[in-house]
């Protein structure tokens, strides 16, 4: 393989990762503090991409612009649903009627988008679309290079409101031990709509930036929502860094086995590749219980 065609792919993988990161690190922000695996977190961000779609339709927002608006929209939507569905289902059923919960939800989201939408795909222009910098003779995509700078952003008052809020201090100290967190007088149930919102908001976030250059469609979740656990197993379940890195890294995997195996096969490649990690990983923890 031509040295040059290997590293443009690196390139390419690196901004499609970016999206795999955001949502990677939406799920693992909810985990992290509910430790419950949100099985629709695929599908905040369809319904995330056809809120873009709408602006765009009949405001003409370009999908980088609309972003605050998906994201506040997101928010309220996500704790929406976690106050007025998924608390109900942690006091009453425990954590295994989320699960089921959220996976049901999530097919119900989907078919709402295909009663509402039908299957067409649907698009949105950006400002940017079709637009290409050369930077050392490689080229690169403005819409996923400008999607790819605002992860960094993302991802830095992300961890600037955990640090440094009295929010994010109250969503660290509920993470850590949500009873002595409600000894303290911290209300644990307004926390869990705060992180859940701010979960299905990075999901928002995602999903504005990639409409920039992709297209939504009702089962669009299904495709990013498996990679999105993918990315939080590659870089560990609750750890927001770890989804950044297993995000990049899933988005390179793919570029790279696309060019390597042809793309027809990259998704078998990368699935293998998940199949080995979660062998290795199970390996590693009997070698440490023993």
């Amino acid at each position: 393989m031509d040295f040059g065609i290997l590293i443009q792919a690196i390139i390419n993988g690196i901004m499609v990762g970016g999206i795999y990161a955001l949502v990677g690190m939406s799920l693992n922000m909810i985990f992290g503090v509910m430790k419950i695996v949100n099985f629709c977190q695929g599908e905040m961000l369809m319904v995330s991409m056809y809120v873009t779609y709408l602006l765009y339709e009949y405001l003409g927002l370009d999908p980088f612009i609309a972003i605050p608006i998906v994201a506040v929209v997101m928010f309220l939507f996500g704790a929406l649903i976690q106050t007025t569905l998924i608390t109900r289902s942690i006091k009453e059923d425990g954590d295994q009627n989320v699960l089921f919960l959220t996976c049901c939800l999530g097919i119900f989201l989907s078919n709402v988008a295909l009663m509402l939408f039908t299957s067409d795909y649907k698009t949105a222009d950006s400002m940017f679309a079709n637009q290409v910098v050369t930077v050392a003779g490689m080229n690169i995509s403005v819409p996923r290079l400008v999607g790819f700078f605002i992860l960094c952003v993302a991802t830095a008052l992300v961890f600037l409101m955990l640090k440094y809020t009295k929010l994010g201090k109250h969503i660290r100290a509920t993470s850590q031990n949500a009873i002595g967190a409600q000894v303290t007088g911290i209300k644990t149930k307004v926390v869990y709509a705060y992180t859940y919102g701010i979960g299905a908001a990075i999901a928002g976030i995602a999903g504005a930036c990639l409409m920039s250059y992709y297209y939504v469609f009702p089962s669009v979740g299904n495709t990013y929502g498996t990679r999105s656990f993918i990315v939080v197993t590659m870089g560990g379940l609750g750890s927001t860094i770890g989804a950044c890195l297993g995000g990049l890294g899933l988005g390179v995997m793919e570029t790279v086995g696309s060019t390597l195996v042809g793309a027809a096969f990259k998704d078998t490649l990368v699935f293998l590749v998940f199949i080995l990690i979660l062998v290795l990983k199970e390996n590693i923890n009997r070698k440490k219980r023993g």
